[in-house]
């Protein structure tokens, strides 16, 4: 039977109000609004500087993050959320861009695309509502999700563009495969490590083919010239800056300058390990007025959805659920091996994301634990078991995370 208009809006009707609540919240016990001038422009200063003609940015904004490189300044984070950022600041002709609405509009498209995921697996329309609103309003993507600073507009980005690659990768469409591979592309534009799930979104590619080896090889050649497009202009876009394609700035920053072992190193890992998997919170959001708060804390913690995904993994193993085929189970292998790795690469960076609540970096792979966790829900039965581990976990959650916000926002 065909759905009717209400029937198909319902989902996205009850999020969006849920999203919506939120940042009543959020407007109610602070000084935040949406109109507030963003001083962390990064994206839309750059912008602004290419429009003009020049790829440095001019000047040395002493409260950003800037890169000192050949004399010059640039931005150092990689370039796809100033692209973005090129049609608002070219139609109001400067880089004081309205960030906020737009952060709250990749944050609507999150919502809608994790449930446009958690739907394709899960017959329960409300559970699949559950869950998506368990990824968005009750894991630390939530803190990212409310402003458009830098650093936070550029991990709402890449967590969007990640879904996006998985939802393409997933649907009957044999086109959408260009899609798939192409919003993965922009994910690494915006987070350059999501590159790491490029395994899975060709698995998920070739179960959709069936082909055989050869022939889906060519496929997949022609799927990736989007992506191979947009990917050779950043890496241009790298050497006209900084003469190395793979050089988007960062190395360029006095804090990577003076880092002990350099940006990246397997000697960060025990100490960052620790913190992102061990360290408990000393004080509590909003009652305290310290900035012990901010220091990064274990990420089962702040997104308890990896609690969650750990459970039904393995109970998945446990009962030795059977698979429809070889590509699901290979999937389902993959993304906990990736996630894992994707940890430890994020381990060995020389900080964990600055003062922030939470563990900022951990977000990376929630898109993909995500879909993880809901593949697996579809092979399991839906049943008041399912409720009885995540409600509660979602609860504490949500509680812990929107106390973060509104303490990182300053309540009024």
């Amino acid at each position: 039977m065909k759905k009717t208009i209400i029937e198909t809006l319902y989902p996205y009707i009850v999020l969006f109000l849920a999203v919506f609540f939120v940042y009543g919240i959020v407007f109610a016990n602070t000084n935040f609004y949406m109109s507030q001038h963003n001083w962390f422009n990064s994206y839309s200063l750059q912008a602004y500087r290419w429009l003009q003609g020049h790829l440095d940015l001019g000047y040395n904004f002493q409260h950003l993050e800037i890169a000192l490189f050949d004399g010059r300044y640039w931005i150092s984070f990689p370039p796809l959320p100033s692209i973005i950022m090129l049609p608002f600041v070219a139609i109001l002709r400067s880089p004081y861009t309205p960030d906020h609405f737009i952060a709250m509009g990749v944050f609507l498209l999150v919502v809608v695309y994790a449930y446009k995921i958690a739907s394709s697996k899960i017959e329960n329309r409300t559970y699949a509502i559950f869950f998506t609103l368990f990824l968005c309003l009750g894991t630390n993507y939530l803190q990212v999700a409310m402003r458009g600073i830098v650093w936070h507009l550029a991990q709402n980005l890449g967590f969007m563009f990640t879904l996006m690659a998985i939802y393409y990768g997933i649907t009957k469409k044999k086109w959408h495969s260009f899609l798939s591979l192409f919003f993965l592309c922009c994910a690494m534009g915006c987070r350059p490590i999501n590159g790491i799930y490029m395994p899975l979104i060709i698995c998920l590619i070739c179960k959709r083919e069936g082909l055989g080896l050869m022939p889906f090889i060519k496929k997949l050649l022609l799927y990736s010239i989007p992506a191979i497009v947009l990917g050779g202009f950043f890496l241009w876009l790298n050497y006209a800056r900084f003469g190395n394609i793979f050089e988007f700035g960062h190395n360029f920053l006095p804090a990577s300058q003076h880092a002990e072992f350099g940006q990246f190193s397997i000697r960060y890992a025990r100490d960052h390990l620790r913190i992102m998997l061990f360290r408990i919170p000393t004080q509590v959001p909003i009652f305290s007025t310290r900035d012990g708060i901010f220091q990064p804390i274990a990420i089962w913690i702040v997104s308890p959805l990896v609690i969650i995904y750990g459970i039904f993994l393995a109970y998945t193993v446990r009962r030795k659920i059977k698979y429809d085929d070889f590509f699901e189970m290979v999937h389902l292998i993959l993304i906990p091996f990736l996630i894992t790795l994707h940890l430890l690469i994020l381990a060995s960076h020389k900080d964990v994301g600055g003062p922030q609540f939470g563990y900022r970096y951990s977000l990376d792979v929630l898109p993909v634990m995500f879909f993880g966790l809901v593949a697996i829900l579809s092979k399991i039965r839906m049943g008041k078991n399912v409720l009885h581990y995540s409600l509660p976990l979602f609860i504490i959650g949500f509680v812990v995370n929107i106390l973060g916000t509104l303490h990182s926002l300053g309540v009024r």
